[in-house]
């Protein structure tokens, strides 16, 4: 019983809820108005795996809206005893002309505040208070001013009243964009170039970037570490976000009908499900990009992984890689993106409009099968001749069959080869980093021991692998 009882609490924990409940610039946002991001879409990242994050935060909300619309009681009733319910409302509380959102500081405002306290405490969850993030108006001194009135006084009050664990965002965020000066804060709102969605751009100083939003975030979760709340000590530093291309590899199997090969959930031979845990152990946050990667798509990524894109063989319409996918890719990475290129041997990859991809960072994939293995001749696959180089460091033999080799052009450089022929081949682009490698390589069978002799170390190949990328990513 003991034992029993010792493997539940161990690897059975339960997950630790949080709701956040407020504004525009607390929201999720639409892929459409990218960049525009709210500090509580990117939250996550900087919790551990133990906490899940339920965003219910809306567009052009006040607490007296949130509540008029059933915002709350859809919240209230998923709650649980040691939730928390992070609230943050005052930027639309704030307007006079619009009765159905409109209240007083010491009024009504705070007498929603109070429901929600009262409400959450009723259900056994922990309310957390957060001032409004500052909206970005400086004088003409340069002096950035304070926009929303009496509200985060109000706010204050009643945490005091009610002791009620408060984050003062506004607080916080005022003291970072005051340090940056009227031109850089730019950098952390809506200020964004003229594009088709928006002919004329936007100049906004209220809703936040990408960026700005994680920047944001982590002074809120700072702030938090600084609370007596048990929440506190699952506060990390910014996770990094891993995507895997489910697009292009877009693969279903025969007999079930779900997606499989080389994805993260797929626990067979075909997945990649142990690659990701080696990325999950670092802290990282893994995604699966089942869309076209647009600058949407690609805006909250570290690392972008795209392995071995489909033929006809393999689907019967087929995703192909297309100018604005490589356009999207080429700005992500030149802004700081890390991209590894997975190719595979000669009959198993879409080469023509893959390599339109590679080609614009100095790689070609050429479509042959190099290292054939016959049955299990472990050792024709065996490559010993390594390369000093963070991928191989601590490792003296991998096992890498049926490649396809990787012409380079540019300032790609070949990281390992073998009889003139490159197999792994890195380059950087702007400010982000590409590697080419010309095999899935790491998939489940080959990563560990369960097929290959104990001679070989894909396993640590595996998480030097994901160590050179995350290393590679900027902070």
């Amino acid at each position: 019983m003991f034992f029993v009882l010792l493997f539940k609490s161990s690897f059975c924990q339960e997950k630790i809820n949080v709701f956040t409940i407020g504004d525009s610039t607390m929201a999720n946002k639409k892929a459409e108005v990218f960049p525009e991001t709210g500090w509580g879409q990117v939250l996550y990242q900087f919790f551990d795996d133990q906490v899940v994050v339920h965003n219910h935060a809306m567009n052009g909300r006040s607490s007296k809206s949130f509540i008029d619309e059933g915002r709350w009681q859809v919240v209230l009733d998923s709650l649980q005893k040691g939730d928390y319910v992070f609230i943050q409302f005052g930027h639309n509380d704030q307007k006079i002309q619009s009765p159905e959102r409109y209240t007083e500081p010491f009024g009504g405002y705070t007498e929603n505040l109070t429901k929600y306290i009262t409400e959450s405490r009723d259900k056994g969850a922990i309310p957390v208070l957060f001032t409004s993030i500052a909206r970005r108006k400086f004088n003409e001194k340069g002096k950035l001013e304070d926009t929303h009135g009496d509200y985060p006084a109000a706010m204050r009050k009643l945490a005091r009243k009610m002791d009620v664990p408060l984050v003062d965002l506004q607080k916080s965020t005022g003291k970072l964009v005051q340090s940056l000066g009227d031109e850089k804060s730019k950098s952390l709102y809506l200020w964004t170039e003229a594009n088709d969605r928006f002919p004329e751009g936007r100049k906004d100083n209220s809703h936040l970037c990408v960026d700005g939003a994680r920047k944001f975030a982590s002074l809120a979760v700072q702030e938090l570490k600084k609370l007596p709340v048990g929440l506190a000590k699952h506060v990390v530093e910014k996770q990094k976000v891993v995507g895997l291309d489910n697009w292009f590899n877009r693969e279903y199997h025969k007999k079930t009908g779900q997606l499989y090969h080389y994805t993260w959930t797929d626990t067979e031979n075909s997945g990649f499900s142990q690659l990701g845990d080696l990325f999950k152990n670092q802290g990282s946050v893994l995604k699966t990009i089942g869309r076209e990667p647009s600058k949407a798509a690609l805006g909250y990524l570290d690392v972008f992984i795209i392995v071995d894109p489909d033929t006809t063989t393999e689907s019967k319409n087929p995703n192909y890689i297309n100018p604005e996918s490589i356009n999207s890719i080429k700005n992500w990475v030149s802004n700081g993106g890390v991209l590894l290129l997975m190719a595979n041997d000669g009959p198993n990859c879409e080469f023509t409009h893959f390599n339109q991809l590679a080609e614009t960072f100095g790689f070609r994939f050429v479509p042959l099968t190099l290292n054939p293995v016959l049955n299990r001749d472990w050792e024709m696959g065996a490559e010993t001749n390594l390369p000093d180089h963070p991928l191989f460091k601590g490792v003296s033999k991998i096992y890498m069959k049926e490649v396809a080799p990787v012409k380079l052009s540019g300032d790609a450089r070949p990281v390992l080869a073998d009889n003139g022929n490159v197999y792994i081949a890195e380059t950087s682009y702007g400010k982000g980093k590409v590697l080419a490698i010309g095999d899935p390589w790491l998939y489940n069978e080959y990563i560990g021991h369960k097929l290959l002799p104990e001679s070989f170390e894909n396993n640590k190949a595996a998480q030097n692998l994901v160590d050179y990328l995350l290393s590679a990513v900027k902070e």
